[in-house]
């Protein structure tokens, strides 16, 4: 047993029956209770504003402001079948957002360095599938991963396009607002962070901060797009907690921007690739039919 984990159980006196280590967390406890310990890590201060504003949906904690790891109830996760736990993260994220929003004043530096930033992403994006399929359309025989590449090329253009008319579209409406909607983001999105029994409930709150709230339903839709469609995943947050215009095309604008492909030797995992990135843009695109 791990020399530091020896001493929180001895202060805290803890009786366990059994103690298992599983990845990076401690699982141990007895017949009526058990307790997950994360070492190196403490969220002391993350739950505390959560129980402030009315957030239950984090398994109770026991570590102390100071402590150097987290402890808290271990939790037996009921089974789902994974289509209905993403609705299920989907549902809980925007509970959180709902429960931990609040107006900011915008700053328009700040709103002209991320124009600056997504409009320099698409532009560097462009050129480089520009170059790519110069080089490709110059090839006497090319590789199937490069005969799909070039196939589909005007699914990213057409792709980039649209992330151009959305980004200046949101810049034309932002530079009129005076507040923006800021949460706190979970910003480790993943079905295996959610915990199902009488709640709902998210774990590994490691990486949270307070942004803009469309960085979650990025990443998520990011992760989960080929099990669920954009359409359903917005229906489902917006039960909750409706996103602004600003919002969402802030969000369709860095969805839209393409992921750039380095070609390798690997034909297989280049096809993959490709075939992947393909079908995220037009499925992306089609929403916005």
């Amino acid at each position: 047993m791990n020399s530091e984990i020896r001493k929180i159980i001895q202060n805290r006196n803890i009786h366990f029956s059994f103690y298992k280590k599983i990845g990076n967390v401690y699982l141990l406890g007895n017949n009526s209770s058990s307790y997950i310990i994360k070492l190196n890590t403490n969220n002391y201060d993350i739950y505390k504003y959560l129980l402030s504003r009315d957030f239950l949906g984090f398994p109770p904690n026991y570590s102390l402001k100071d402590d150097h790891y987290d402890m808290y109830e271990y939790i037996e996760d009921i089974k789902e079948e994974k289509a209905q736990k993403i609705e299920d993260l989907i549902d809980i994220i925007s509970i959180l957002h709902k429960k931990t929003a609040y107006l900011r004043e915008i700053d328009l530096d700040e709103m002209k360095e991320i124009y600056e930033g997504i409009t320099n992403k698409i532009n560097e994006t462009r050129n480089y599938y520009l170059k790519i399929n110069d080089i490709i359309d110059n090839e006497i025989f090319m590789s199937p991963s490069h005969y799909l590449l070039v196939r589909n090329i005007s699914v990213i253009y057409n792709s980039l396009e649209y992330a151009n008319r959305y980004i200046n579209e949101w810049y034309d409406i932002v530079k009129n607002e005076k507040s923006s909607r800021i949460v706190l983001l979970h910003n480790n999105i993943d079905i295996n962070h959610l915990i199902i029994n009488d709640n709902k409930y998210l774990i590994s709150w490691d990486k949270a901060y307070f942004d803009n709230p469309i960085y979650d339903i990025e990443n998520l839709y990011r992760k989960y797009f080929y099990d669920i469609e954009l359409l359903d995943a917005l229906r489902i947050y917006e039960k909750n907690n409706k996103l602004t215009a600003l919002e969402y095309k802030l969000l369709m604008s860095r969805l839209l921007i393409p992921n750039m492909i380095y070609l390798s030797s690997k034909t297989i995992n280049d096809v993959e690739i490709i075939n992947n990135e393909i079908l995220f843009l037009t499925k992306i695109m089609y929403f916005t039919k």
